[in-house]
């Protein structure tokens, strides 16, 4: 863990503390507020002035992206200040960034979020006049292949039955109405109504009412039961009424596909199959989704079937 948080830092029994001349300095029980901490107490040196750019930044983040994207970035910030050590902002040139990116670059989705995330603090930097130029702005993303990876229903099925209550209810809702897994988790009883599920999707604030159905009908009420003694704000909660962790779902999924013997399976694959069989049946599969776009809605549709290309005729003399 250490070597992924900025000099100095350790965490320890769930708190964050800041270790020098072997004194322990308790920051935050968060990364976020630790950080922020941090870069108050380390500020007048490289370190400190890059860290209280990148907590300014965060606090200013916080406000404008999806909650999922900023636990993201908070993951990044860690791997920026340990990169970047020895850096003022200012002194930090597209060629450092572009060698911070290749040295993520094994996975490219990472080094692209990795570089998102700091093209985002130096735009901020830029207006807030801590620098010039931003030093992101010309170094290209990384290409990612394509996923087309599409759940059969036999796959589904045997994930399924693998699958915990909660788990099993969630992958239906998924696939019923559409929509990603940090969606369906916050769907709130306030959501629900006869006219259908209400959703006001995280990562693009697009607002999409779902019909309701039998089977949406269905799984609601399965949802319902699996706590009936404790009712939380939201469809899908703890025991205690508190929504469910995304990482508490992600292990219950990881040990289905394990159990099932089901490789390559991404919840969100679901999304794509529900996509791809909502417009085979002539649904409005990129209503369904809450896409505005045909280019972001093709991405999520996947070809079941084979083309079968038919041959030339042979050439006779």
């Amino acid at each position: 863990m250490a070597r992924s948080l900025p000099r100095w830092m350790h965490e320890k029994h769930g708190a964050y503390y800041l270790v020098r001349r072997n004194k322990w300095h308790r920051l935050a029980g968060n990364l976020h507020d630790a950080l922020v901490e941090y870069a108050r107490l380390t500020s007048g040196g490289a370190q400190g002035a890059l860290g209280e750019l990148v907590s300014k930044a965060l606090d200013d983040m916080k406000l404008t992206v999806a909650s999922s994207t900023f636990k993201n970035y908070t993951t990044c910030s860690r791997r920026v200040l340990e990169a970047f050590a020895e850096f003022n902002p200012q002194q930090i040139r597209p060629h450092h960034v572009a060698r911070f990116l290749d040295d993520n670059k094994s996975t490219p989705s990472m080094a692209n979020l990795l570089r998102s995330f700091l093209k985002g603090v130096f735009q901020r930097a830029v207006r807030w006049g801590v620098v010039d130029s931003n030093p992101v702005r010309d170094i290209d993303q990384f290409k990612t292949g394509k996923r087309d990876r599409y759940i059969t229903s036999d796959e589904y099925k045997r994930i399924r039955d693998n699958a915990t209550p909660t788990l099993a209810c969630l992958m239906d809702l998924a696939y019923i109405t559409g929509q990603r897994m940090g969606d369906c988790r916050h769907i709130r009883y306030a959501d629900i109504s006869e006219a259908g599920v209400y959703v006001k999707q995280q990562k693009t604030g697009a607002r999409v009412l779902i019909a309701m159905t039998p089977d949406l009908e269905e799984v609601i009420s399965r949802a319902k039961m699996l706590h009936q003694s404790v009712k939380g704000l939201t469809l899908f909660h703890k025991r205690d009424g508190v929504p469910i962790p995304y990482g508490t779902l992600y292990h219950q999924w990881r040990k289905a596909c394990d159990l099932a013997k089901v490789e390559n399976a991404n919840f969100h694959d679901i999304r794509a199959a529900a996509a791809t069989d909502a417009k085979a049946q002539g649904l409005d599969s990129m209503t369904l989704l809450g896409h505005t776009t045909e280019s972001s809605h093709k991405r999520y549709l996947r070809s079941k079937e084979t083309k079968v290309a038919m041959p030339n005729r042979a050439r006779k003399s």
